[in-house]
């Protein structure tokens, strides 16, 4: 009797959180885009537009992502909308995926991962959205499938896809091939066994290699290599070289701090209760394997926020992923009919996930997520404001400079489908290690596009957004304020942004 009951209290807690889980899907149609996700948008929309990325534009991003957002504007457009399509497509095959790979702990395990991940991701808002390490959780979660599940595929191309889910992950986000690294351990050993390992590992191999040198092609024909080169080589070292909130620190007040911080970030989430979620599964003799590869997979996620020194929430996804899927093991107590105390441990562990996760997600439902310094971020008023400026005065062939990054001017011209004026789409990179000479580099062909392309709009947001600070930071550029000042005038003055027009296109002028 008592399994029974236990059965049933789960039952009805996970049918609650899927009715919330549908509501919160429900309103995060009505998300905007903010932080980082306008910038990977608006780098698909200018790949669509026959733009190439490092060589036509600049950011430090591999190509993997500028891929996605491009493919997602080829299906579904460039407008709000689509891109929450996109997102809850993706959410849905994360979902639909841990359901699969988790199948075989347990049909409530199953259900309570695939139902909780998602709870955790909507609850927390529209700042997790479609984030990179989000999307790699997309050919992750795959992986986990096509390695671990039979599908009757056979066992040639299942190696292959393997591989080519690993490339994903790795085009995407590269340190997140640690995540995928147990995984294709757990492949190689499978393969020891076959009397066809041979081909089995050119397969996993050929599958990793092949969209990694499809990419590497592509920037070659392109023009791109170089450019992306110099970004690697130089650009790279000096941004992960911001730790804090976008500071530079080095030596061992670096150390120190990213130790801290991720004992920190650890202790914050589901870390006890994945570890008794394991627990559960390393009873099981024949799910031993499984055990060790999923705490691999969390031991990587645990790890990844220190590879870059930078432990904002969003760093954590994969780590949480990871957890609430270990967590949701200790289900597995529940699959027999005698249930006694040291089982119920785990089943409250599930419990409690769930309803705070529910709680998470409940009170989210209709609240905008609130930003750097409590401002609201998406009503902030910039990308609106920046559309509707530009739709009515941009005129064809018109070009426009942002001089902002994550506060909304980019995604004020992704609505208006305003074209850059530069290569920078953003001006982060000029603001920290101001007296690198990379970076004074970077300054100086900023100004020389600037000067010799004249666009008719500059939009500026003020200082409602994340600058850089401490040691070699500035906010001060005084060619870009001097040309400023000689060339445009204000015209639109907002509550935290400026649209400068040219003085020679200004009607009336």
């Amino acid at each position: 009797m008592p399994a029974k009951i236990a059965k049933v209290v789960v039952g009805i807690a996970l049918s609650v959180a899927g009715v919330l889980l549908l509501r919160s899907a429900w309103d995060s149609l009505s998300w905007r885009y903010v932080l980082d996700s306008p910038i990977m948008v608006y780098a698909g929309f200018l790949l669509d537009h026959g733009y190439i990325p490092y060589r036509d534009f600049f950011d430090m991003n591999v190509p993997g992502t500028y891929f996605i957002m491009w493919f997602m504007g080829q299906v579904f457009g460039w407008g709000d909308t689509a891109f929450r399509a996109s997102d809850l497509i993706c959410l849905g095959i994360i979902s639909a995926s841990t359901f699969f790979w988790m199948r075989r702990f347990g049909l409530f395990a199953a259900i309570a991962a695939s139902i909780a991940f998602p709870l955790w991701y909507l609850g927390y808002g529209s700042h997790f959205s479609m984030q990179r390490e989000y999307l790699a959780l997309v050919p992750l979660a795959l992986l986990l499938v096509v390695a671990t599940v039979p599908t009757g595929l056979g066992p040639v191309l299942r190696f292959i896809l393997s591989g080519i889910l690993t490339a994903a992950v790795v085009l995407i986000k590269p340190q997140f091939f640690l995540l995928a690294l147990p995984v294709v351990i757990v492949l190689i050993l499978e393969s020891s066994t076959s009397t066809r390992r041979r081909w089995l590992r050119l397969g996993l191999a050929g599958g990793f290699i092949l969209p990694c040198l499809a990419t590497f092609l592509y920037l070659v024909v392109t023009g791109a290599l170089s450019p992306f080169l110099d970004i690697v080589a130089n650009y790279w070292p000096l941004y992960t070289g911001l730790t804090r909130y976008h500071e530079p620190i080095g030596g061992w007040d670096r150390v120190t701090y990213i130790l801290l911080s991720t004992i920190y970030g650890l202790t914050m989430f589901y870390l006890p209760a994945a570890v008794a979620g394991l627990i559960v599964l390393f009873r099981d003799d024949e799910k031993k394997r499984d055990a060790v590869m999923i705490t691999g997979i969390l031991a990587a996620a645990a790890i990844y926020p220190a590879l870059g020194g930078q432990f904002f929430g969003y760093h954590w996804i994969p780590f949480n992923y990871v957890a609430i899927c270990a967590t949701s093991l200790a289900a597995r107590t529940l699959t027999g009919e005698t249930f006694d105390v040291k089982a119920a441990v785990p089943v409250v562990l599930v419990l409690f996930m769930l309803l705070s996760l529910s709680t998470i997600s409940y009170e989210r439902i209709g609240v905008s997520w609130k930003g750097f310094g409590g401002e609201e971020v998406v009503s902030n008023g910039v990308p609106d404001g920046v559309n509707e400026f530009l739709s009515d005065r941009m005129q064809p062939g018109d070009l426009v400079q942002p001089l902002d990054w994550t506060s909304g001017a980019v995604h004020g011209m992704l609505m208006a489908q305003a074209r850059p004026a530069t290569r920078f789409i953003y001006d982060f990179h000029f603001y920290h290690h101001v007296s690198d000479p990379y970076i004074a580099a970077l300054r100086q062909e900023f100004m020389r596009e600037l000067s010799a392309k004249m666009p008719r709009f500059i939009i500026q947001v003020l200082d409602k957004r994340p600058w850089p600070k401490g040691e070699d930071t500035s906010r001060q550029f005084p060619g870009l304020t001097s040309f400023l000042q000689q060339n445009y005038m204000i015209a639109k003055r907002g509550r935290t942004y400026l649209i400068f027009e040219r003085r020679d296109a200004m009607p009336g002028l």
